[in-house]
């Protein structure tokens, strides 16, 4: 059976080795496993004593338990640690997988619309990313911060397929890549359209 594979990555770096990741995983069934992973590094700084890293951590921890607290769990390796959670939906075509991302709101009414035949799941993805928020807004005051100090939210997904058609600002056709950079404080649309046969 040909597996289909879609890696949508959203990693935005707050301090130092601080990231969020949200990879997820479609099979030729229109079914997707979704991992989001925020990592601390291993730095004391982002460890223990930077306000921003915790806080960050916190937010991500708060939005996974009221999705899904049963996929929360720790890691730590020698050169990471932090938060991982999994997330799986049976069919993409009858749930939105995007629809409970913080920074992700619809221009429409879902953020990833699919609709199924006998031998094909052809999907719409159309959002737009926007990393600003009332909590963030409070922990970059704290700290002294502006969202021009932090780095850019960085999304790539990765296909099996060439999208149908996309408004990425970097892509790799022969690796079927395609990649958003969206700027902390500022909003992004992000455009793609994919056929799963």
């Amino acid at each position: 059976m040909k597996k289909i594979l879609l890696v949508l990555m959203s990693t935005l770096i707050l301090t130092g080795c601080v990231s969020q990741t949200t990879t997820v995983t479609i099979d030729d069934k229109a079914a997707a496993t979704i991992e989001k992973k925020f990592s601390l590094g291993t730095s004391s700084t982002t460890m223990g004593t930077d306000k921003l890293s915790l806080a960050a951590g916190d937010k991500f921890l708060e939005t996974v338990r009221k999705q899904n607290p049963e996929s929360l769990l720790r890691y730590k390796t020698e050169t990471d640690s932090g938060y991982v959670a999994v997330i799986k939906a049976d069919n993409i075509a009858k749930e939105d997988i995007f629809a409970k991302e913080q920074f992700f709101k619809p221009k429409n009414k879902k953020n990833l619309d699919c609709k199924t035949s006998k031998n094909k799941t052809e999907c719409k993805a159309d959002f737009i990313v926007n990393i600003k928020s009332p909590e963030l807004d409070k922990v970059l005051e704290e700290n002294g911060l502006k969202y021009e100090d932090l780095a850019p939210y960085t999304l790539t997904i990765k296909l099996p397929v060439k999208a149908d058609s996309h408004n990425a600002k970097f892509f790799d056709l022969n690796n079927n890549l395609y990649t958003w950079e969206i700027p902390a404080g500022g909003e992004t649309p992000v455009n793609i359209e994919f056929t799963i046969k």
